[in-house]
């Protein structure tokens, strides 16, 4: 999954939302023996949400379906696809979590970045780096259109040789590929939702740091 739905996917500690978004950056295991328990919990919540999408077999399946036109940048386009589909799907998916139940997709998001800019100096590798566009270009805005996933998308295959069928993919989205990524979303985020709540409720850290 994308920034937006890491985000969304945390429970409501700033700090633990701060680790996950930033998740990526935290290479190996040696980086445990000095984490706090909110890095703790949000580095491997970032590393959860990443196994478990990839493994279930709803992801597979849509993968395979989108695979003859995305080529292997198929993981990338459905994770950007997921932060277009949360946005599209906002009044539906905010209701299943509870610190997001009142908020407006705008609201949220606007909360996300005062937090991320708050803890700049905490995050590390990928989202160090993102983490001024956020304000500067309204990233996670953006999101809620084909065009702004496109942007993102050309961004990365700027910045990444081994991406550079995923800006053609988006510029030749159909509607055939549209539903097949729509109803993935539709059918599997509700199912990540759960997993990771109940993942987080099971976690050492959950009770250390009295999440509700």
């Amino acid at each position: 999954m994308n920034f937006l739905a890491h985000l969304h996917l945390s429970p409501d500690h700033s700090l633990v939302r701060v680790f996950n978004f930033s998740g990526d950056g935290f290479r190996g295991l040696h980086w445990k023996t000095t984490a706090s328990s909110e890095m703790l919990l949000g580095v491997e919540l970032h590393r959860f949400i990443d196994s478990f999408t990839d493994e279930h077999e709803l992801t597979k399946k849509a993968k395979a379906l989108l695979r003859p036109k995305a080529k292997r940048t198929a993981s990338i386009a459905l994770d950007l696809l997921g932060d277009y589909f949360l946005h599209k799907h906002w009044e539906t998916m905010r209701v299943m979590q509870d610190h997001s139940t009142s908020l407006t997709v705008e609201h949220f998001i606007n909360s996300m970045i005062t937090e991320i800019d708050t803890h700049r100096s905490l995050l590390v590798g990928k989202a160090s780096r993102m983490a001024p566009y956020l304000t500067s270009e309204n990233w996670l805005m953006s999101y809620q259109t084909l065009d702004g996933i496109g942007h993102a998308a050309q961004g990365m295959a700027l910045r990444h040789p081994a991406v550079k069928d995923l800006p053609l993919f988006f510029k030749q989205l159909d509607s055939g590929d549209y539903q097949i990524a729509e109803q993935w979303f539709l059918e599997f985020y509700p199912k990540l939702m759960q997993a990771c709540q109940q993942w987080t409720l099971a976690h050492p850290a959950h009770k250390m740091l009295s999440l509700s």
